[in-house]
């Protein structure tokens, strides 16, 4: 009789310490939406400033895993471009997207899961609206760069049209190459600024490999040339390195660039040191926290808050969904 009554016992707690584990993230959400907007609305002047948000929308979730760990569930999706409607930012960066051929290779029997449906209309577009002009880049549309059709125009892509052809560095022998820095130029309607974007998703998984993609993309090799071709550069995304933190060669190789400038020009962090020191994390990949994602450039000024780490600001993805925290602000033309 005491055995059972351990058992039954036992049974209650476990079923009790579930409905707290599963209860979390609902209150979570419930709370971010008591909270208000994610971010107060920034009043700048258009003739010269513009409005930026860098986000890495995938995650570790296993139930993604067969696409990748791109974003892969509806509800998440839906929070993100509800409050990419209300950030309504001048340049987005992107990473990690779902790609429409990704749906083809995967079970859509899960309602909850955005291949459930055709992807007649691509990720990429339903998180930013239809007033963007989108380039993603060439290998795999995973990353892509969006620019808003009265800021700008994104050259080689007509405009509102979502085109493949950001410029991609090459693969790489002997690295994943599922990861990607692309670029595209843009040309400002206001003030007739040319520049280049340049989005950052570079492996992971390997220091070494990270530290080649970087170098091609800023550099070149023997074999290819530099993604960059203006003088005036913003360079932001995923990075998946912490350059006030780390020591690895990627960093080495990034700490350098930066240092030197670009054709005599100095950089600048927009996020980072510049807000907070040490600054914000923006991951916490298996507890370590980690500054991966941020925003530079050689021709602005401006500071970026980190989306729900930052004071008085929430996440991006609704209070969960997503492993980083996006990066948003407003810059102003030297």
């Amino acid at each position: 009789m005491k055995k059972r009554k351990k058992t039954v016992l036992w049974q209650i707690a476990l079923i009790l310490t579930l409905s707290v584990s599963l209860s979390l993230p609902i209150i979570e959400n419930m709370k971010q939406n008591l909270r208000g907007p994610i971010i107060e609305k920034q009043n700048y002047n258009k003739e010269d400033s513009f409005s930026i948000l860098t986000a890495n929308v995938g995650n570790l979730s296993l139930g993604c895993r067969n696409v990748l760990n791109k974003l892969c569930y509806k509800d998440v999706e839906e929070r993100i471009a509800s409050n990419i409607k209300y950030l309504s930012p001048d340049i987005i960066a992107l990473q990690e997207v779902l790609a429409p051929w990704q749906c083809k290779e995967t079970n859509k029997k899960n309602k909850k899961k955005v291949c459930s449906e055709n992807q007649i209309i691509s990720q990429a577009r339903r998180l930013v609206g239809d007033d963007y002009t989108i380039t993603c880049n060439s290998r795999n549309q995973f990353e892509c760069i969006a620019v808003k059709k009265d800021f700008g125009e994104i050259v080689d892509c007509p405009s509102g049209e979502i085109c493949d052809n950001a410029r991609t560095i090459p693969e790489i022998s002997g690295c994943d190459n599922g990861f990607t820095i692309s670029a595209a130029t843009v040309k400002a309607k206001r003030n007739q600024a040319v520049f280049d974007v340049v989005n950052f998703h570079p492996q992971s998984t390997s220091s070494i490999c990270r530290a080649k993609m970087i170098s091609e993309a800023l550099y070149g090799s023997k074999n290819s040339i530099s993604i960059i071709k203006e003088k005036k550069l913003i360079l932001l995304g995923d990075f998946n390195m912490d350059p006030w933190r780390d020591k690895d060669k990627s960093a080495e190789v990034w700490r350098k660039f930066i240092e030197d400038g670009w054709q005599d020009s100095k950089f600048e962090y927009h996020s980072g040191e510049i807000e907070k020191k040490p600054p914000y994390f923006t991951s916490s990949l298996f507890y370590k926290k980690r500054t991966l994602d941020f925003i530079v450039s050689n021709f602005a000024t401006g500071k970026c808050l980190i989306l729900g780490e930052s004071p008085n600001t929430l996440r991006l993805d609704g209070g969960k969904g997503t492993d980083h925290r996006a990066v948003f602000g407003t810059l102003t033309i030297k």
